[in-house]
């Protein structure tokens, strides 16, 4: 189920997997253009809009959006699903878009808090490596706890990307009780999902869906 027309596969089966989860929905599939920013609209809005515009984050309210679903694509970076009583958002959240705020900005394009969130199958604390720089910056905007030492003596620090997604959503609202996350790493898990890291920039991207229905 490969969701990305820029990997290997040819344009007529990703274009047919797509079709498929559109079928399967019943809705007609809104799919951003990523670019690892923290741009996050309305699913109507971003359909309305020019074609190719770049969005990190669609929200989706029933009473606006009932028809449409979002599909975010990933191989690695974290989905990230806020709900609400009133609206819902899902996001893609890469490193860079964690630490700028993707979670805050999800929030805040929701027309009502969000209370409830599910962070989605992506590279795992076992496996994200980092530079120093940037585990310096981890530690420095969510505390020392989302680092972990090296696997072996002299190898890279490991940043925890879960955690600092579940300290983000915590200060949108979201309580830790309120976060469900089934801790599927992409990298250890490659039989069941695509990973960049591990399989490098032509890989698939399997996608992250979510709708909001009236009913």
């Amino acid at each position: 189920m490969n969701l990305d027309f820029r990997s290997a596969e040819e344009d007529a089966a990703v274009d047919g997997n797509r079709g498929r989860i559109a079928l399967d929905m019943g809705r007609r599939l809104v799919s951003p253009t990523q670019v690892h920013g923290l741009r996050v609209v309305g699913a109507s809005e971003y359909a309305a809009g020019p074609e190719g515009a770049a969005c990190d984050g669609l929200t989706l309210n029933p009473n606006i959006d009932g028809e449409l679903a979002a599909v975010l694509l990933f191989a690695d970076c974290v989905p990230l699903i806020l709900c609400g009583e009133v609206d819902m958002a899902v996001a893609h959240g890469g490193w860079r878009g964690i630490l700028g705020g993707i979670v805050q900005q999800a929030g805040s394009a929701m027309t009502g808090p969000p209370g409830a969130a599910v962070i989605g199958p992506s590279i795992g604390p076992c496996c994200f490596t980092v530079g120093q720089e940037v585990a310096d910056t981890f530690v420095e905007r969510f505390g020392p706890e989302v680092v972990l030492a090296p696997v072996e003596p002299g190898g890279s620090p490991r940043v925890d990307l879960w955690e600092s997604a579940a300290r983000a959503l915590m200060e949108v609202g979201v309580p830790r009780s309120g976060v469900l996350n089934p801790r599927l790493c992409t990298v250890c898990n490659n039989d069941l999902f695509y990973s960049y890291r591990l399989e490098g920039p032509v890989t698939g991207r399997h996608g992250c869906v979510a709708w909001a229905g009236a009913e």
